[in-house]
């Protein structure tokens, strides 16, 4: 497992506004993309969403500076907090160009544990936690 990943984000025609750039809006797609590549360092491809799952419970971006529809764009994810019903993913996104990374945006989400059949916040389940916690120490 990674501490952090790096995800590239192909930015799409309907992505971009009149002004030229990507619509704020869009960063959550982007994150969300971000995201799942994340939690399948340690989430199952086989597990089963509709019992234990995640909900979304905060979505914070600050804007650094835009992103076009030819450019070349990553995101990196890391566990930035730790609870025992929910953590904080952290994401900065980068348009890559000549090699050189411009930071563009920085995100954060609140990601609760959640019983999807009795609808309410639940601890997060132990396998989860326990790779969260590793990642978030490591270097």
């Amino acid at each position: 497992m990674q501490a952090r990943t790096v995800t590239p984000v192909q930015v799409r025609f309907q992505d971009v506004d009149m002004a030229g750039h990507v619509h704020h809006g869009v960063y959550a797609s982007y994150f969300e993309t971000a995201r799942i590549g994340y939690l399948g360092q340690f989430i199952p491809a086989d597990h089963d969403w509709s019992r234990q799952g995640l909900v979304l419970a905060r979505l914070e971006a600050d804007y650094r500076g835009p992103v076009q529809l030819l450019d070349s764009v990553e995101v990196e994810t890391w566990c930035s907090r730790l609870g025992a019903r929910s953590f904080d993913l952290s994401y900065a996104l980068f348009v890559v160009r000549d090699g050189q990374r411009r930071l563009c945006t920085e995100g954060r989400t609140v990601m609760v544990g959640y019983d999807l059949r009795d609808r309410r916040s639940t601890d997060l389940p132990d396998a989860w936690r326990n790779a969260l916690a590793r990642l978030a120490e490591a270097p």
